[in-house]
């Protein structure tokens, strides 16, 4: 965070909250009386489908996540036989929990138990997976990297970290579309850059973050806490800008920033104080800075 006299702030990382958001796999079915009586095989599969959504939406996630495995367990020969990828929205929910539960528990600080997520994540989106479709296997294999990237980055490990977002970010351009918002890793890059000294290249992946958001047009919340990535942007624009010492632009890029966060957040949440306490800090500086 900026405190007086200290050194410019660190751009932010995004998540799975970021990465996903607005990744909706298909349902198996809409109804169960959709489910013909050839098609019945299906029932255990649909309603673990309907308790995995209904157990993320209360928060539960760890629960959610083991409903899928369990099912996919107790009925692995029926999955051994299935074709294509009639079971696709049930593995792409699957890795979207496993990616969920990556990003808890990193946060949490369980390393340990966030890698083992990511990594079952990883290996449910690898090209093996048949029962995936293809399309929606490259998007969550982006987001799986993604998250791998702000892991190791937490971890200190900095080139690993920008070699899973670079992978991310060449997932997103063959996905010709699909990837729902591609600005996230970005701003992921960004942030990485930035940690690693690369000032510049940090601040044009905050600037192509904010035109793909600008190009996209406005975003899904997925609740009440989740940080616009549009603030997050300009905030980390505002933190390249100082670090470049281009003190006037850092002060635009922080109020677009702290503007964005009272129109979406309020300014109780912790973003919305932090880029106006940066903002202020900054603008102390430059006023108290000698003239020549």
């Amino acid at each position: 965070r900026c405190r007086t006299g200290a050194r410019p702030s660190r751009p932010r990382c995004v998540g799975l909250a970021g990465a996903l958001r607005g990744f909706r796999p298909r349902w198996l079915a809409v109804r169960m009386g959709d489910l013909g009586a050839e098609d019945a095989r299906l029932r255990p599969f649909v309603e673990a489908e309907r308790d995995f959504k209904q157990l993320q939406e209360e928060n539960k996630h760890d629960e959610a996540v083991r409903v899928l495995e369990n099912v996919l367990r107790e009925q692995q020969g029926l999955v051994r036989q299935m074709q294509d990828a009639v079971l696709s929205s049930l593995f792409e929910r699957l890795a979207v929990g496993y990616n969920t539960l990556g990003m808890k528990y990193l946060k949490e600080g369980s390393i340990d138990v966030s890698c083992k997520f990511f990594e079952k994540a990883e290996a449910l989106t690898d090209q093996a997976n048949l029962h995936m479709n293809p399309e929606s296997r490259l998007v969550l294999r982006a987001v799986t990297y993604n998250n791998f990237g702000c892991f190791y980055r937490s971890m200190g490990k900095l080139h690993t970290a920008l070699q899973f977002l670079k992978k991310a970010q060449k997932m997103e351009e063959r996905s010709n579309g699909r990837c729902q918002n591609p600005a996230g890793t970005h701003l992921n890059l960004c942030a990485l850059l930035s940690q690693m000294g690369k000032h510049q290249d940090a601040l044009q992946h905050a600037q192509r973050a904010l035109d793909l958001l600008s190009e996209a047009g406005p975003l899904p919340q997925s609740g009440g806490s989740s940080e616009s990535l549009v603030c997050v942007a300009y905030f980390n624009m505002g933190a390249e800008y100082e670090h470049l010492r281009k003190t006037n632009e850092a002060l635009w890029a922080y109020q677009r920033a702290y503007e964005c966060c009272l129109q979406e957040l309020g300014e109780d949440h912790a973003l919305s104080r932090q880029v106006s306490e940066c903002h202020a800090q900054l603008r102390e500086k430059a006023r108290k800075k000698p003239t020549r």
